[in-house]
């Protein structure tokens, strides 16, 4: 799964990546953490409008939702199910970008848990998503897939990964509703090295 992510590049570089203007500049803080809990408004950019870059809250709630949704339970989709769960299945149209640099995920070794950080050399990238409106508010979740690769050994409890979209094409196959290129190919920075002790 995918509950951890960073954006904490500078908005000019982020326009310049993805040829797209931030629809309200001063609504975007670079932030080196971003905890999926908290229900963040992130950087995304929609099929709708494709040079347009909007502030989306993280954690869907579908259309139809009442007040009490629970959006911990949206903050991912499995592309498998897409389709068939009620909170995507209405709205698998509706597709967008989440613009990030990196994400987090950590490796269980027993009762040990180490931190990675994911992503492609902190390049600027994308993650296939999902979004919805609900009271005027619109919300997304990011779209998961079966880990391959490097991921299969760090996320190795539930063996989930996120799709990433690194290329213009890669993106533009997302947006217009084909199936998206899956990616494996990350860089992983350990970020709880093991300390050895010398006696």
């Amino acid at each position: 799964m995918c509950f951890h992510q960073k954006i904490d590049k500078k908005p000019e570089q982020i326009e310049k990546k993805f040829n797209a203007q931030f629809k309200f500049f001063q609504d975007y803080k670079p932030q080196k953490t971003i905890n999926g809990f908290d229900f963040p408004s992130t950087p995304v950019i929609k099929n709708t409008d494709k040079f347009t870059i909007e502030m989306l809250q993280w954690g869907l709630i579908p259309n139809w939702a009442t007040a009490d949704w629970n959006r911990a339970f949206t903050l991912n989709a499995r592309v498998e199910t897409l389709s068939e769960k009620p909170a995507f299945r209405n709205i698998t149209q509706n597709r967008c970008l989440v613009i990030t640099n990196g994400f987090y995920e950590w490796q269980h070794n027993g009762k040990i848990k180490t931190k990675y950080e994911i992503g492609f050399e902190d390049e600027l990238f994308a993650f296939a998503g999902i979004y919805d409106e609900f009271e005027g508010k619109e919300s997304y979740s990011i779209v998961t897939t079966e880990a391959e690769g490097i991921m299969r050994e760090i996320h190795n409890t539930k063996l989930r990964m996120p799709i990433a979209l690194k290329t213009e094409e890669d993106m533009e196959s997302w947006l217009t509703g084909e199936s998206a290129k899956i990616r494996s190919d990350f860089s992983a920075i350990n970020l709880d090295p093991i300390q050895l002790n010398l006696f």
